[in-house]
């Protein structure tokens, strides 16, 4: 920044007009693995170094880091990990026991206490061995399992070699089956790798018209009977298998993450840039959306989005409360999987790039205004969190061309 230039929350708000020749570039870019950022030309370090910033969560939560291990974070701490921003709706883990003994369990057979992992995800937990070699082995909790709703139940699994464990929804093959209200779980299956041997997977279902009141893992006389161990019981009503919810003896919730920026001057054009994860589940038609960054006028009702609307990975754009562009390029995003996405918005000019590939361009339609807050990891409203994690964010007050959107979602 040039010296002599106001270095004060306000005076570091994007002053320079768009297209300005001389000084540092107007607008922002967080780096949230490192946590070390650019406000017009200006070094920051610290989320809490950033004009206008501000975060809320009520309860502990869990952050992931790289090596596949868990952080706990108290209320009101942002997520940040070496991984980046974590951001998630809420939700409540309706198991009440996160790392069961044997005799906390409502049900069992074949099913003994085991050693934790040498690297777990978390420590201190109990872990679970199911030894199926003479029949059926099996560990469900009781729950309140909803009726006829949308559910995804998860586990902690450790496998002998580290190989990916094999959820499956018949009996007489894989590794082992999700139990959930008295059914085998045959839905929609994820999984990813955590630390050391454990895998976390995952299995999204409707539930039936009458659920029995329980859930968990069974390995069939008929599957493998290699060595596993598990923990980690989950149970979440949604489509989305969320970071831990520790439950000790209760059920217990997790608030939502509301991440925000204020402290910047109006703009008319702009380009928004987000590179992030989607997890728990990959890209898909869920209630509300999820959104990695919204930059809008305060209000919402002017906003350009990234995220995944309709299933597929893009962003909107809002002009006085009505759609004026819907951007996506098309393909599945996979949990995990890294996503870049570049948005440009000005009058009857719109356009976005997600990793390196150009959208259909939108020349009709009016741009918002007034767009000074930015909300990381979910909408203007503070509503349809991310369910993942972001890396990066990039504002500039100026429409970028189409050959910078391809670079920057590269």
């Amino acid at each position: 920044m040039r010296l002599g230039v106001d270095l004060t929350p306000a005076g570091l708000a994007l002053r320079q007009a768009p297209g300005a020749s001389v000084g540092p570039e107007p607008g922002f870019v967080l780096d949230l693995r490192t946590d070390q950022h650019v406000w017009d030309g200006t070094p920051l370090e610290g989320l809490t170094a950033l004009p206008g910033w501000s975060y809320s969560r009520a309860g502990t939560a869990w952050g992931r880091r790289v090596d596949g291990t868990y952080a706990s974070f108290p209320a009101h701490t942002p997520r940040r990990t070496d991984m980046g921003l974590w951001c998630e709706p809420a939700s409540t883990n309706l198991f009440a026991r996160f790392g069961p003994t044997v005799g906390q369990l409502a049900s069992n057979t074949n099913v003994s206490l085991a050693t934790e992992p040498s690297v777990p995800p978390l420590a201190g937990l109990s872990w679970l061995a199911l030894s199926n070699s003479g029949g059926a082995a099996y560990a469900y909790q009781g729950a309140s399992v909803p009726a006829a709703t949308t559910c995804t139940i998860q586990m902690w699994v450790e496998t002998p070699d580290g190989s990916p464990p094999v959820v499956s929804a018949s009996s007489a093959t894989g590794d082992f089956c999700l139990v959930l209200g008295g059914g085998i779980v045959s839905g929609v299956f994820g999984m990813e790798a955590l630390s050391g041997h454990v895998w976390r997977v995952w299995g999204t279902t409707v539930t039936g018209a009458s659920p029995a009141a329980h859930g968990g893992v069974i390995r069939y006389g008929g599957q493998s009977t290699r060595s596993l161990k598990f923990c980690g019981f989950q149970l979440e009503v949604g489509a989305l298998a969320t970071s831990p919810i520790v439950t000790t003896g209760a059920v217990a919730g997790r608030s939502a993450d509301v991440a925000r920026l204020t402290d910047m001057v109006p703009m008319a054009e702009a380009t928004l840039v987000a590179d992030f994860t989607l997890n728990g589940g990959g890209s898909g038609v869920l209630a509300n959306g999820r959104r990695a960054a919204c930059l809008d006028d305060g209000t919402g009702t002017g906003a350009l989005e990234i995220g995944n609307p309709d299933g597929l990975i893009g962003g909107r754009v809002l002009s006085s409360g009505v759609e004026q562009a819907r951007l996506t390029v098309a393909g599945a995003a996979a949990s995990g999987v890294g996503q870049g996405v570049a948005l440009r918005s000005r009058l009857n000019d719109f356009r976005l790039a997600r990793n390196g590939v150009l959208s259909t361009a939108d020349t009709s339609g009016t741009a918002p205004e007034g767009l000074s807050r930015l909300t990381l990891g979910a909408g203007a409203g503070g509503t349809g969190q991310l369910g993942g994690c972001l890396q990066r964010l990039e504002v500039r007050p100026v429409a970028r061309v189409d050959a910078a959107l391809v670079a920057l979602s590269a």
